[in-house]
């Protein structure tokens, strides 16, 4: 990581105000994140859920397993735009062979899978490549006093994807036509074979789009909590202002 180059004010900041940092990222590259998503997540999704249009909840979960895959490509992009370089979508096609090989995928598909502080150990498996001696002892160094903060990300963003999940329900349950005879709790529950196909639609798409929002700001937020802690520990706003006082020195 070049300092000099950073997109952001780098400062110390409180971890809450840091995960404020890492939605503004998502806000900021919304549209290329949003491409990526496209492109990367809906082929995917297509392959798992039309064979298991008749089991739309065990598709769920197969979609839900493999969100480490879409973390790593999402991490990458921020890497590297926060870091002054915009990469295509092509560039993070290219990029994926060896993002799936050198990040520790299988291990985050199995033993950090249920991690409750997943997003902010991802940055140190992703981004540092470190053994698992060096690796171990970094994340004790960096998971102190941020730690429970990465935890309470996780859940405040697993209720948000619920909230969003069920609020696209209501909003499709209120723009249903009277003719459709449907409760609304054959509607939030219509997963099985029997259950209309357009309702058995409704739930993979709204869930797509509730995961697509949720799990975005999950990696920016942790990933800024990542952030935080490393200017904290080795004093990037400290060096980038000695820096600024040389340019100005050899002027």
């Amino acid at each position: 990581m070049q300092i000099s180059l950073i997109q952001a004010t780098v400062r110390p900041r409180n971890p809450w105000e840091s995960i404020d940092l890492g939605f503004r990222m998502v806000q900021y590259w919304w549209k290329p994140l949003c491409l990526l998503w496209l492109l990367c997540l809906f082929p995917i999704a297509l392959i798992i859920y039309v064979p298991l249009y008749k089991d739309i909840v065990f598709a769920g979960w197969i979609l839900w397993w493999l969100k480490p895959v879409f973390d790593r490509l999402l991490l990458h992009f921020l890497g590297r735009a926060l870091f002054g370089e915009a990469l295509t979508p092509w560039q993070l096609w290219k990029a994926l062979p060896t993002l799936l090989t050198t990040t520790h995928l299988l291990r985050g598909l199995t033993l950090e899978r249920i991690g409750i502080a997943r997003s902010f150990r991802l940055p140190v498996w992703q981004l540092e490549q470190l053994d698992h001696y060096a690796r171990s002892h970094r994340l004790q160094l960096l998971q102190q006093k941020t730690l429970n903060t990465a935890h309470w990300l996780t859940l405040a963003c697993l209720s948000f994807e619920q909230v969003i999940y069920f609020s696209l329900f209501g909003l499709a349950y209120l723009m249903m036509p009277t003719t459709v005879d449907l409760e609304f709790k054959e509607l939030v529950f219509g997963t099985t074979a029997t259950a209309p196909v357009w309702v058995r639609i409704c739930h993979a798409t709204f869930g797509l789009i509730a995961l697509s929002i949720a799990e975005t700001l999950y990696v920016a937020g942790g990933f800024a909590l990542y952030l935080n802690r490393r200017t904290h520990l080795e004093g990037w706003d400290i060096e980038l202002a000695f820096r600024r006082l040389a340019e100005r020195c050899q002027r």
